[in-house]
């Protein structure tokens, strides 16, 4: 089977194009609020934005949140003692953990 040369320099662009997509193809992100409630009745909501946890919600009070760590599958930050940890279960789930010096407590969140 003979080739066109022309057929071949209008495949190469294309095959850019398509590669390229592949590479632009949006990764799961955090970035939004995730609610739930610890033990299943004290309701939290916690605020992800640009790879960092930007605040958190509990008993009606929103808390900034200094530092915190961001990977694809875990979220880590400590505030005012307390230390909490997401771990995804879906793009929109996760589960999540917060041990303090009051005890400990696990609760599912929802992507909103």
């Amino acid at each position: 089977m003979k080739i066109n040369r022309r057929m071949v320099f209008a495949l190469i662009p294309l095959s850019l194009l398509f590669a390229s997509s592949l590479q632009a193809a949006p990764k799961s992100s955090w970035d939004g609020t995730w609610s739930g409630s610890w033990g299943g009745r004290d309701p939290t909501s916690i605020t992800i934005a640009g790879k960092r946890v930007v605040s958190y919600e509990y008993q009606g009070v929103s808390t900034p949140v200094a530092k915190s760590k961001v990977t694809p599958k875990r979220v880590t930050y400590i505030s005012n003692g307390t230390t909490v940890t997401l771990t995804k279960t879906s793009n929109t789930t996760a589960f999540a953990t917060l041990h303090s010096s009051q005890g400990d407590a696990t609760a599912e969140l929802t992507k909103q």
